[in-house]
């Protein structure tokens, strides 16, 4: 990433936050200071370590981005995310870029079809090269020319897009785009789940939904996400439960009631197992 272009960046992002761009769907983190290991659901999302590096956590697989890799998601991942080193003079810039299917789609058939290959799922981490670097390069000077935004920035998600889809790990993000594929199917699934921590969860209801046996789609789902379907819905819970309680808005009883416990008790245990400190000594 160019120098001039992070100094940008560094001077104009809020710190320790997230925040939406001028640009649709374009998000940035910007931390100026070492942080506890933090809980929260990554959205299927492009996301890039512009300067520094961070440790992500899925399950119990844990890996460092910095700026030779990009990390791709291609369904809702509840990540935990480790800063270790940032100062107000070398902060952590994380980018972020949403998924979005209909404009993969169009790509896609304008591609020619390639030769079919085995698409099994090889992570979250991909090789971040310096053409795709610097197309993102091209999409984020855009926010320093807001009257091109409306116009250009589909152009060039288009170009980003594009070289995902030809790239060597690009049969997932292809198999993302395809409604009968089982990442498509998985994806659909968690974002069920996301919108029902309330609900107990069935599995075999998601599988039927799914179009799936119950031992494919439980080998589906964890080859995605890395938990089981019951994993992956508690540390769904757990982390909206923690963001809640860090709000300080609503009693803990309410919490674990809104995030699908009907006991109190229990949400406090898996809370403090989860976190290492219960709901009580956890409040924002």
């Amino acid at each position: 990433m160019k120098p001039s272009m992070i100094a940008q960046l560094k001077a104009m992002l809020p710190k320790n936050q997230t925040v939406e761009s001028a640009i649709p769907g374009l998000y940035f983190y910007c931390a100026d200071r070492p942080s506890e290991i933090l809980g929260y659901i990554q959205e299927p999302s492009i996301c890039i370590v512009l300067q520094g590096e961070r440790k992500i956590y899925l399950g119990s697989d844990c890996q460092y981005f910095n700026g030779s890799h990009l990390m791709f998601c291609p369904v809702n991942l509840p990540l935990r995310m480790h800063i270790e080193q940032a100062t107000a003079e070398q902060p952590v810039i994380v980018m972020s870029m949403k998924l979005e299917i209909e404009m993969i789609r169009d790509m896609l058939a304008k591609i020619p079809p390639k030769p079919k290959e085995n698409h099994a799922h090889k992570g979250i981490q991909w090789t971040l090269d310096d053409q795709l670097l610097a197309v993102f390069e091209r999409l984020i000077d855009l926010l320093n020319r807001p009257e091109d935004i409306t116009v250009l920035s589909n152009l060039i998600k288009q170009e980003i897009y594009y070289r995902l889809l030809t790239a060597e790990q690009g049969g997932k993000l292809q198999q993302l785009a395809a409604n009968s594929s089982h990442t498509r199917q998985i994806a659909q699934a968690t974002e069920w789940l996301k919108n029902h921590l309330d609900q107990p969860i069935m599995v075999e209801d998601l599988a039927k939904t799914c179009g799936m046996s119950v031992s494919m789609f439980y080998q589906q789902f964890k080859e995605i996400t890395r938990l089981s379907p019951l994993q992956y819905h508690k540390h769904l819970r757990l982390t909206e439960a923690r963001k809640l309680n860090k709000a300080g808005n609503i009693s803990i009883a309410q919490i674990a009631m809104q995030v699908g416990y009907e006991s109190p008790s229990q949400f406090s245990r898996e809370y403090k197992r989860q976190f290492g400190v219960a709901p009580s000594g956890d409040r924002g």
